[in-house]
C-alpha cells in the first residue's frame, strides 16, 4: 500500500492543476461566447469560430495533443530547439515544459474546451423569463455571474469531473514525461501481473467518489431541465452588449481560442519543416517552407502502413459501436429507468482506465476456447473490443440526444404498425440518419486515439499512427513525428468541423 502513495500524490496535483486551469480558462471562455453570440453579426462570427474551435480541441486525441504541444515546447520543440543559448549550456533539462507542468497543461487546455462548451450551453439553457427577472435588479455582467452561471451549475460541474477522470485515467500524456500517476503505475508495473489491491487502487479507490457524483448531476440535471414551452433557450439577438463587454469578449475568446488550438497546431506545422544547423560553431533554427512541403509528402507514404490500420480499426469500431449503441438508445428512449441505468453503465465504461481495460480483454483470449488463441495473436478482434470500452458510451451519448430530439407522437403512432424491429429500422432510421452517421463518426474518432486501450492488444505487425507517435514521442518529437501527426490532424480537423456545424445546430433546434 505505502508503494502507491507516490502515485496518488501526484495524480492529485494533476487533477488539482488540470481542474484549476480549464475551470479558469473554460468559464471565461464560455462567458465570452455567450455574450458575443447576442451581438453584433460580427461577434457572431468569432463566437461561432470559438465555439467550433473548442469542439476541434475536444475531437482531438491525448496523443494528437500531446505530439502538438511536445513539437512547440517539448524536449525537441521548435522552441527550445530555437533556444540555442540555453541548450548549448544544458541548462533546465531542455526547458521548464515536463513533468506537472507539461501534463498539467496539456489536460488542462482540453478540460478548458470541455467546461467552454459546457459552461455555454448550460448558460443558454436558463430559462428567458428567469434572466428578464434578474435583469431588472441586475446588470448584464453581474446577471451572468450572479444569476446565469450558478444556475448553469451542474454542466459545468460535470465538465469539471469529466477532466478530472480524464487526467486520472488516462496514461498517454504522463508516460510521455515521466509523471508517474496511478495509471501509468499499472500501465508500467502491474499490466503484465496485477493484484488485487492495484486494480482496487487504480480503478475503485480514486474513481468511485467520482461515479457518485456524476450520479448526483445526473439528478441535478434532471430537476433542471424546463421543457421547451416553459423557456426559450437562446437569448434574444436584440439584446443590448455594450462595446466594452463585446471588445472584451472577443478579446478574450480569440486569446483563450488561439491558446487551446491555434498555437499548437501552428507549433505542429512548425516543426515539419523546422532543423538544426551547425553555422559557424553555433547551432542555428531555421524553417523551410519548401521542406515542410517535402515532408508532408513523403509521410503519407514513409506511415502509410500506420494510416492503413487506423482506418481499418477505426471503421470496424464505428460500426460494432453503432450497432450495439442504437439499440439501447432505442430502448432507453421508451424505458425512464432503464435510460438511467443505461447513463450510468456508460459512465461506468467511460471511468475505466485503458490500461485495465487492456489487461480484461488480454485475460479474455487466454481463457481455454479453440480459436481464442487465434483470435488474439492473428487478428484485430480483441484491438476492437478493447477500443468499444469508451467507443460504445460515445456512440450511445449522441444516438440518445438524437432520440431526444424525436417527437413523442410518431414513435407511439409507429408502434401500433410495426413491430419493434421494424419501427427502429423503418422509421427512427431515416429520422436519425444525421445522428447515426455522426455517432459513427465520434467512435471513430475516439478509437483511434485511445492508446492506453490498444497498445495491450494490438497483435504483431499492427502499428496505427497513435502506437506509433506514443513510441517515437519518447525520444522527442521530430520533424517525422509531426508530418505523421500533421497528416492525422487534417483528418480529425474536418471531421471535427463537421461535428462542430451539427454542434451548433443546437442553437437552431432548441429554439
Amino acid at each position: 500500500m505505502l508503494a502507491w502513495i507516490q502515485p496518488l500524490f501526484l495524480t492529485f496535483q494533476l487533477v488539482v492543476f488540470a481542474v484549476i486551469l480549464a475551470a479558469t480558462l473554460g468559464i471565461a471562455g464560455g462567458w465570452a461566447a455567450s455574450n458575443l453570440q447576442v451581438a453584433g453579426r460580427f461577434c457572431r462570427w468569432i463566437a461561432g469560430g470559438f465555439l467550433a474551435a473548442m469542439v476541434v480541441a475536444i475531437a482531438m486525441p491525448m496523443i494528437l495533443q500531446a505530439a502538438a504541444w511536445e513539437a512547440t515546447a517539448g524536449k525537441f520543440g521548435w522552441m527550445i530547439m530555437t533556444q540555442t543559448g540555453a541548450r548549448a549550456e544544458g541548462l533546465s533539462d531542455y526547458g521548464f515544459f515536463r513533468g506537472l507542468i507539461a501534463c498539467g497543461w496539456i489536460h488542462g487546455l482540453a478540460g478548458a474546451a470541455l467546461v467552454a462548451l459546457a459552461t455555454w450551453y448550460g448558460v443558454n439553457r436558463v430559462p428567458d423569463h428567469v434572466r428578464q427577472k434578474a435583469r431588472m435588479d441586475l446588470g448584464l455582467l453581474q446577471t451572468w455571474w450572479r444569476v446565469q452561471l450558478p444556475l448553469a451549475f451542474p454542466w459545468l460541474l460535470s465538465s469539471l469531473v469529466a477532466t478530472a477522470v480524464l487526467a486520472t485515467t488516462e496514461m498517454t500524456v504522463v508516460d510521455l514525461y515521466g509523471f508517474r500517476t496511478i495509471a501509468d503505475e499499472f500501465y508500467l508495473f502491474y499490466a503484465v501481473e496485477p493484484s488485487l489491491l492495484s486494480v482496487f487502487i487504480v480503478c475503485v479507490l480514486p474513481l468511485v467518489s467520482m461515479a457518485m457524483l456524476m450520479t448526483w448531476l445526473l439528478v441535478q440535471r434532471r430537476k433542471f431541465i424546463v421543457t421547451a414551452s416553459e423557456s426559450a433557450v437562446v437569448r434574444h439577438e436584440h439584446e443590448e452588449v455594450g462595446k466594452g463587454v463585446c471588445w472584451s469578449a472577443a478579446i478574450i475568446a480569440i486569446l483563450i481560442g488561439g491558446l487551446i488550438v491555434f498555437v499548437p497546431l501552428a507549433g505542429l506545422l512548425v516543426k515539419v519543416g523546422h532543423d538544426v544547423e551547425v553555422l559557424d560553431g553555433t547551432l542555428v533554427g531555421t524553417w523551410s517552407f519548401s521542406r515542410t512541403v517535402q515532408r508532408l509528402w513523403e509521410a503519407p507514404f514513409l506511415f502509410a502502413s500506420e494510416y492503413r490500420w487506423t482506418g481499418i480499426i477505426a471503421v470496424a469500431v464505428a460500426v460494432t459501436a453503432v450497432l450495439i449503441a442504437w439499440p439501447m438508445a432505442a430502448l432507453a428512449r421508451e424505458r425512464r429507468r432503464l435510460e438511467a441505468a443505461l447513463d450510468l453503465f456508460t459512465i461506468g465504461l467511460v471511468l475505466l482506465p485503458g490500461p485495465l481495460v487492456g489487461l480484461l480483454v488480454v485475460r479474455l483470449f487466454q481463457i481455454p476456447i479453440p480459436a481464442f488463441s487465434t483470435l488474439y495473436q492473428q487478428t484485430i478482434v480483441p484491438t476492437v473490443i478493447a477500443l468499444l470500452f469508451r467507443a460504445v458510451p460515445a456512440a450511445y451519448w449522441v444516438l440518445r440526444a438524437g432520440y431526444r430530439g424525436l417527437d413523442n407522437h410518431l414513435l407511439e403512432t409507429a408502434q401500433f404498425d410495426h413491430s419493434w424491429f421494424r419501427r427502429v429500422w423503418v422509421i427512427d432510421r431515416p429520422l436519425l440518419k444525421g445522428s447515426l452517421c455522426v455517432a459513427a463518426v465520434v467512435a471513430a474518432i475516439v478509437a483511434s486515439g485511445d492508446v492506453p486501450a490498444t497498445l495491450p492488444v494490438v497483435p504483431p505487425g499492427v502499428t496505427t499512427v497513435g502506437t506509433r507517435l506514443f513510441g517515437l514521442l519518447h525520444s522527442g518529437a521530430r520533424y517525422q513525428e509531426a508530418a505523421l501527426a500533421m497528416w492525422y490532424l487534417a483528418v480529425v480537423l474536418a471531421i471535427s468541423l463537421f461535428l462542430a456545424r451539427r454542434f451548433l445546430a443546437l442553437r437552431v433546434k432548441v429554439k
